[in-house]
Parts: C-alpha cells; sequence; structure tokens
C-alpha cells in the first residue's frame, strides 16, 4: 500500500509539473510573495478534466508529429476517440475546438 501511494504521489507530482510547463499554472503575486496556483489533480476517483484535456492534447501532437498511433486515433467533426491497443475506446473527446486543431495537424 505504501508504494502504490508513493506512486500515486509520484504521477501527481509529474502530472503538475507538466501543467506548469504547458502555461496553464496561474501566478498570483502578493506584495512579497507569489504563489503558484496547482490544480487538484484528481477529483475523487477520477482526473481533473483540465489535465486530461492536457494529456489528451500532448497525446495528439506526439501522434501528429511521429505519425505513431495510426488506427488509435477515430475522428469525425463531431467526435475524436483515442482507441487502447484492443480496440476499445479509452477516451472520446468533444471539444470542436481541439477537434478541428487535430484535423488542421494532420492535413
Amino acid at each position: 500500500m505504501n508504494n502504490e501511494q508513493s506512486g500515486l504521489e509520484k504521477l501527481e507530482q509529474q502530472l503538475k509539473e507538466l501543467w506548469k510547463q504547458s502555461g496553464s499554472a496561474a501566478v498570483i503575486a502578493a506584495k512579497h510573495t507569489e504563489f503558484v496556483v496547482e490544480p487538484k489533480v484528481f477529483l475523487g476517483d477520477k482526473l481533473n478534466p483540465e489535465i486530461l484535456k492536457l494529456l489528451v492534447i500532448n497525446y495528439l501532437v506526439q501522434t501528429s508529429r511521429q505519425d505513431s498511433g495510426t488506427g488509435n486515433v477515430d475522428v469525425t467533426p463531431e467526435k475524436l476517440t483515442i482507441k487502447a491497443p484492443n480496440g476499445k475506446p479509452l477516451v472520446i473527446v468533444r471539444d470542436r475546438r481541439l477537434i478541428q486543431q487535430y484535423l488542421a495537424a494532420r492535413a
């Protein structure tokens, strides 16, 4: 249980670092202090939707750049589905702006 918890904590730290590197982190400047606003990574047993969106964007950038993942991404103008190697859907995205960006990058 302790190793599992430390692994989860490592994952949270790495996701927070990705959040900062992506430029999504907000900085609040006070007179003598600065605070970086970090997201809550997990909301209950679910991943924060903003972090999930960031992970999807990064995945899609890598697939279009390296042309890997062919067959792992199904896209229509209404829906983008990222599939597991066995063909089962892992993530379904309905954000039209994200879908349009992906389609434009693939063209």
